[in-house]
């Protein structure tokens, strides 16, 4: 909630994710949602209503129910089961592609707009691996002069 506050002000940058990092990310779905798959292979999502004071009120008020059922089609319910975290989203595209004949970039365009639908409701987070770069050596940037240096504790040397 804090880092939406901080993005929409602009007090925080949000991080730079380029293509590939993207294509190698995890997509992970949420641990609050249940779901399961009926005969007819759709997968059936039970959302449950965040416990905020205003919802249950109007809950209350309104008789409204405390979960929401989402219905994914076979391509939804495809996608939805490869969002394991075992899998990554270049591999649903290729997975897509090949189970429901489509083009890459058909695949990916649609694949890439259900994946923001889903994250956007916090349906499904992304892990996205980090590059280790361990066999180049640290380099530190030399240190800016502040106007008050001689008030700052030097910092030890890296060995």
């Amino acid at each position: 909630m804090l880092n939406k506050i901080l993005y929409t002000l602009k007090l925080k940058k949000r991080p730079d994710v380029n293509r590939t990092q993207v294509m190698k990310s995890f997509p992970v779905r949420n641990q609050l949602i249940t779901w399961e798959v009926d005969d007819k292979g759709e997968a059936s999502l039970v959302v449950p209503q965040k416990d905020k004071l205003w919802l249950k009120l109007a809950g209350k008020l309104f008789m409204l129910p405390n979960k929401r059922v989402i219905v994914l089609d076979s391509i939804g319910t495809y996608v939805w089961q490869m969002c394991d975290g075992k899998h990554t989203i270049s591999q649903i595209i290729t997975g897509v592609q090949k189970q429901y004949q489509l083009t890459r970039k058909e695949a990916e365009t649609s694949l890439f707009t259900f994946m923001q639908q889903l994250g956007k409701r916090n349906f499904i987070g992304f892990a996205i691996p980090t590059e280790n770069k361990s066999n180049a050596p640290a380099k530190r940037e030399p240190e800016k002069r502040k106007r008050f240096g001689f008030l700052q504790k030097p910092k030890p040397p890296i060995p």
